[in-house]
């Protein structure tokens, strides 16, 4: 990974997209030379940049890998079957990487080395940028495991022409998860939320609300210490104590969520390819079996919201199926993810032009909790836990209450099984947390719901890992060798 010692301004455009309606992204000079040392515009770059790479780089091929859902085979012109495969390209891989640490850490870094360098110090805009700065090194090791984290940015804000790490380290995955505890740690700290200087415009997050970012990182926070725990048990201790602390996310108000619009420009990147390829129609995502058949065997009422039959050609009144990760072959009635919006064929906004990119969602915070508690980490009713969080989820979509109701009277008590694949079929539009999720709450070698190997894999066992980029692995002699697909990493046990 070596970094320029100039810094880069990174595209605020990928597939179009955009980050708001107004015009705050008509930016005419860098903003990593901004005359002001405006860290807002920085932080803007960054987290736009990481919202469009979760929703159209790695988002559908994190689909196809966690078989959330199915790239549908010859009928869908084989254009994710190759993912469902396990062969990754080398675009959705390198973008990846290069999206992380060229662009979002670099600009993160330099944001907050100008907010802690002005006078006075802007202490609330540099615990924004550290704790997004969190969110993306886990965001990066669970996809690669050991990653450049103490050495992962080696310039700053006083000496921009010097390079201390032009070979940077990798740091292996329980150091950077521990690392990543403690930035947020430092964030959280460091939030003043009587004082005004924070990112506001230039937070599309939460503009500014800095009761709310706490909340947020806290939350992060959790769901990294819940990433470890099966690998390093001495986390449970934390995670009650912040389970019983509480102030983290705890109403959908709270959710971390990056905008998208539906106005030229500014539109979700995954709608925004199916608007590019396919006149707006899906003819690409496939409703996958593992993710339906976990649904029909709950009788689960978001099935018909989640999917929608085939274009010009499906029958609206047969029965949902999905196809098998892989295959060629496919049923002789296809559905796909829906696209189609609210009072539409019975269908509601899953892959929209204004689908926000959630990062943190209040259920999942709920799933969380209700998990830890029947691990024995925390006391409380992970029973209620649970049905809160299906509860919420289901209200996402024109389900009546009633529907909502009789599906819970049907579940039996919450067991961390039922609680780890409810939270996964939650996670459908979420490729990251999901295939992570599905392997950090494996039981035994058994996955919640189980999948199966895809026909055709190129590995024995299902895709762990991602390969590392051919060009980091090439440019850096500290790159370590790359490791099988289904290797796993530390925290998946």
């Amino acid at each position: 990974m070596k970094i320029k010692a100039k810094y880069i301004l990174i595209p605020l455009l990928i597939f179009g997209a955009a980050a708001c309606e107004s015009d705050f992204l008509d930016v005419n000079a860098s903003p990593n030379a901004s005359s002001e040392a405006d860290p807002g515009l920085l932080f803007t770059n960054s987290i736009v940049d990481y919202s469009t790479n979760r929703t159209i780089d790695f988002g559908p091929t994190g689909m196809a890998i966690g078989q959330l859902f199915s790239g549908g085979g010859s009928l869908g012109a084989g254009v994710f079957t190759r993912p469902e495969r396990y062969i990754i390209s080398i675009f959705v891989n390198g973008n990846t990487w290069r999206s992380h640490y060229r662009n979002e850490h670099k600009n993160l870094k330099l944001a907050t080395d100008i907010a802690e360098a002005s006078d006075p110090v802007q202490n609330n805009a540099a615990a924004q940028c550290k704790i997004f700065r969190a969110m993306i090194f886990w965001s990066t090791t669970v996809l690669w495991g050991d990653i450049p984290f103490s050495e992962a940015v080696s310039v700053d804000f006083e000496t921009p022409n010097e390079l201390e790490f032009d070979q940077p380290n990798f740091d292996p995955q329980e150091q950077v998860l521990n690392g990543i505890v403690d930035l947020l740690d430092q964030a959280i700290a460091q939030i003043d939320e009587s004082s005004p200087l924070a990112i506001t415009n230039n937070d599309l997050i939460y503009t500014g609300d800095m009761e709310r970012w706490r909340r947020f990182a806290k939350s992060l926070k959790f769901r990294t210490l819940m990433t470890m725990v099966d690998a390093d048990p001495s986390k449970a201790a934390e995670i009650g104590a912040l389970i019983a602390e509480g102030d983290m996310i705890s109403s959908t108000e709270d959710n971390a969520e990056f905008p998208f619009f539906a106005v030229s420009g500014n539109r979700n990147p995954f709608w925004e390819t199916l608007n590019a390829f396919a006149g707006a129609q899906n003819i690409f995502y496939f409703a996958g079996e593992a993710m339906v058949e976990s649904m029909k065997s709950r009788s689960d009422p978001r099935l018909d919201h989640y999917f929608q039959p085939y274009p010009s050609g499906g029958d609206p009144n047969s029965e949902v199926m999905g196809v098998p990760p892989g295959g060629n072959a496919s049923p002789s009635v296809h559905w796909v993810l829906s696209t189609a919006p609210v009072g539409t064929d019975g269908t509601t906004e899953l892959v929209r032009p204004a689908s926000s990119d959630v990062l943190f969602s209040y259920q999942e915070q709920l799933f969380l909790e209700a998990e830890a508690i029947a691990r024995g980490f925390a006391t409380g009713d992970a029973d209620a836990k649970m049905r809160e969080a299906i509860t919420v989820s289901m209200q996402q979509y024109p389900i009546d209450q009633a529907d909502v109701d009789a599906y819970l009277a049907g579940l039996p008590q919450a067991t961390v099984p039922l609680i780890a694949e409810e939270a996964w079929v939650d996670l459908i539009i979420r490729p990251l947390e999901g295939w992570t999720h599905w392997r950090r709450t494996e039981i035994n070698g058994v996955g919640y719901p189980d999948l199966e190997l895809p026909d055709g894999a190129q590995t024995a066992d299902l895709m762990r890992r991602f390969p590392l980029p051919p060009d980091e692995v090439a440019a850096n002699t500290n790159a370590p060798t790359q490791r099988p697909l289904d290797e796993k990493l530390w925290f998946d046990l």
